[in-house]
């Protein structure tokens, strides 16, 4: 059970984009991406109240980022690793918009431009 909400945060839109991408639907690739990425923010978030658990959890006493960061020994660390989990987020939404952007503009270019 631990993990199992990061995990179906991550793994729905990593799913979605994996399917618009086989379907070559590129604006969808590009919001299920940015939908990933974003969901750092939120990880990052609770990685980075391990120690004082001061936000509110549905289902148990204890973050599974409580439970983990002290089995690896890193409870210390905690703000530092959500610093880092959410700043992943920041840069892969930034480049998922930045790679849609240049979908479009290079879809917008004239064929004998593109070459």
């Amino acid at each position: 059970m631990i993990l199992g909400g990061t995990l179906g945060e991550l793994l729905v839109p990593l799913l979605c984009a994996a399917y618009f991408w086989w379907k070559r639907e590129t604006t969808a690739v590009a919001f299920s991406s940015f939908w990933f990425f974003e969901n750092f923010l939120y990880i990052g978030t609770y990685m980075a109240d391990a120690r004082t658990s001061a936000l509110p959890l549905v289902g148990s006493e204890e973050s599974d980022w409580t439970i983990l960061f002290t089995q690896w020994g890193l409870l210390a660390k905690d703000l530092q690793i959500g610093a880092t989990t959410r700043a992943l987020g920041w840069l892969g939404m930034l480049a998922t918009v930045a790679w849609l952007a240049w979908h479009i503009w290079r879809g917008a270019k004239p064929e004998t431009e593109r070459s």
